[in-house]
């Protein structure tokens, strides 16, 4: 084998020798899967939940509150009993209040002897609450029948009802109007509502 064969072979081991390293050992092998593997170990971290702060944040959301609306007992006087406000559900308790008032009282509490003197046919006509004032404007209704004694009682009711449950002064309509004299009897009323506002 003269000399020229022989450089002919060694060329040919060089060549095949870099072609085998570009082939298997260039970046596109070995540093290609250390980044697929750090990748994948990136994407499997999960983050900590907070699951405390979320209870916290249900729990606020879905904060009960007592309420007290005043209906009459069996020797017709008035004496509160609860109700409960989700605050996740009513926009404002103080209204809640005043709607479970009108609608009072319940079957287990007619059971019990109590009773309301704010006739059936009453509807709540709006709620409006305000910065320095409520307006609780009741339909017709809260005014027909049952004489002065019964008429007293009724506005008592919501007064007390509604000095329970705000700090606000409190103001009563009917049909839109400010209701200073109530019923056929003339019964006034002195506002914003307050404990002496049936005082003569």
């Amino acid at each position: 084998m003269n000399f020229s064969q022989k450089l002919g072979i060694f060329c040919l081991i060089v060549i095949t020798c870099v072609y085998v390293y570009f082939s298997f050992f260039a970046k596109n092998g070995f540093n290609f899967e250390r980044q697929t593997v750090k990748e994948n170990t990136e994407t499997t971290v999960d983050s900590p939940i907070d699951t405390e702060t979320d209870q916290k944040e249900d729990i606020k959301k879905h904060e009960i509150k007592n309420v007290k609306i005043f209906i009459t007992d069996s020797n017709g006087k008035l004496r509160s009993v609860n109700r409960k406000c989700d605050t996740a559900i009513e926009k404002s308790c103080f209204a809640f209040a005043i709607k479970e008032l009108i609608q009072a009282p319940t079957k287990w509490e007619k059971s019990k002897g109590l009773s309301s003197e704010i006739p059936a046919g009453t509807k709540v006509l709006s709620i409006r609450e305000g910065a320095n004032n409520i307006l609780i404007d009741l339909s017709p209704a809260f005014e027909s029948g049952g004489g002065a004694e019964s008429t007293y009682i009724r506005v008592n009711q919501i007064i007390k009802t509604s000095l329970a449950n705000t700090k606000q002064p409190v103001f009563l309509y009917i049909n839109g109007k400010q209701a200073n004299v109530i019923g056929g009897e003339g019964i006034m009323v002195k506002q914003p509502l307050n404990e002496r506002s049936l005082d003569d």
